[in-house]
């Protein structure tokens, strides 16, 4: 990290669960400017790599083509290759990336999705999705679904070159294009702070995450995206060239430096600043003139309440800031 660091904070992420399919992830102590820079790269990152289970190709027994039609089945296949377009699935990471999933209806009514039979490590995201119906007792359905982990789209030139050059083309697969996305949108927000306490500016960065399924965690994402980034990076790093580490800083000697400093400072005239809160919070006591721990221990949560841009989950992280120095607000 930029020697700058020192000045303003070792960088810090608040992570906050906002549902089961939204996460706000919060980057505080950045230098001016790389709020948007590393802001874009995740974004870009997370939406292009959008991993995610799809259905790429389908076998069903006597049908040699997506233009027929089947005896006791409402839908045509086509229709049937829409809805199990639509269909995302998990897969674990141990599993290979292409899965055959075998499939039997026997019965007349609705086949949704939650009829369809997927191996272990494989979980169907789509709950009740509506497939097709059988309305003659004696159809049977029999079908080979191919169910791919990847990434952007695929579409039918790309899988038969593929299947092709795999030697794992089959006649009889009717092929189906299709993406991977899981992710609903990811958008983010920067705010230039000008700090009272340092006299420096920085950037905090806020990405909110919303995935489209309440078992699909948006960490995971972001976990995998800046894993793909840092991966990226080091293309640029090369053994041969000198490189000058005179204005980087180890993140550990700028945390050394802060608890040493944090352990010095008097706790009755810490600012506000020193406490591990997220900007939102800080900004808010801020602006209410509560700039230190001594006025803060001052008030009580009735108080704090009142306060424009402090609500619960605030006064939760205040709360748990102050225990963390053996305080506590007023009661």
């Amino acid at each position: 990290m930029l020697d700058i660091q020192k000045y303003i904070g070792a960088p810090k992420i608040v992570v906050d669960k906002v549902d089961d399919t939204v996460t706000r992830f919060e980057v505080n102590y950045l230098p001016r400017g790389f709020g948007h820079t590393l802001g874009n790269a995740m974004r870009r990152i997370m939406l292009g790599y959008d991993l995610g289970g799809s259905i790429t190709g389908m076998k069903i027994k006597d049908v040699a083509h997506e233009y027929e039609t089947i005896d006791g089945v409402r839908e045509t296949v086509v229709d049937m290759m829409l809805h199990f377009k639509k269909l995302r699935f998990k897969i674990d990471e141990w599993m290979d990336t292409l899965i055959r999933a075998p499939q039997k209806f026997t019965w007349v009514g609705t086949i949704s999705s939650d009829d369809v039979k997927v191996p272990a490590g494989v979980e169907m995201l789509d709950k009740g999705t509506y497939l097709f119906e059988i309305t003659d007792p004696g159809t049977t359905v029999v079908m080979d679904i191919r169910i791919e982990k990847g990434y952007g789209y695929y579409s039918i030139d790309f899988l038969k070159n593929r299947d092709k050059q795999d030697e794992a083309e089959d006649v009889n697969m009717i092929l189906v294009d299709n993406d991977f996305r899981i992710v609903d949108y990811i958008k983010y927000e920067v705010e230039e702070i000008i700090d009272d306490f340092h006299g420096s500016t920085k950037d905090s960065l806020i990405i909110e995450v919303k995935t489209k399924y309440d078992t699909v965690s948006p960490k995971d994402f972001m976990a995998f995206a800046g894993e793909v980034l840092a991966s990226y990076s080091k293309l640029f790093i090369f053994d041969e060239v000198y490189i000058d580490k005179s204005v980087l800083v180890e993140l550990n000697e700028i945390k050394s430096n802060e608890t040493q400093a944090a352990e010095e400072m008097d706790i009755k005239t810490m600012p506000i600043d020193a406490l591990p809160l997220s900007e939102r919070t800080r900004n808010a006591l801020i602006k209410n003139n509560i700039l230190y721990v001594e006025d803060l221990e001052k008030k009580k949560k009735g108080e704090l309440l009142l306060m424009k841009g402090v609500g619960r989950k605030a006064i939760e992280e205040i709360s748990a800031a102050l225990h963390n120095i053996d305080k506590a607000l007023a009661w």
